[in-house]
């Protein structure tokens, strides 16, 4: 009883905090991403831009998309230290 509670407190807690925690921000930056890659797009069929416009918007882009990334490995993350949780829990009530 003492280690369920031990592994629930210490990583399915923990776990599911940083997949909604991931999850939350992976939402809002990938809707930042979306508005960015259309505002790219019409920068370029404005004819009237300079380079510096389209690179400042294209860096924009690439940093929303390693957001983007780095929130989804981090959801992985904690996914994994979730089910590492659950396991325990069910190994400790298999054995006697």
């Amino acid at each position: 009883m003492q280690r369920n509670s031990i592994l629930f407190t210490t990583l399915i807690i923990p776990g599911l905090m940083v997949v909604g925690t991931s999850i939350y921000w992976f939402n809002l930056d990938y809707a930042a991403l979306g508005k960015v890659e259309i505002y790219a797009e019409k920068l370029v069929k404005n004819q009237q831009i300079n380079d510096r416009q389209i690179n400042y918007a294209y860096h924009v882009a690439l940093r929303h998309r390693i957001n983007v990334f780095a929130d989804g490995t981090w959801g992985l993350l904690g996914g994994i230290i979730t089910a590492i949780g659950i396991f325990g829990i069910m190994q400790s009530n298999k054995s006697p």
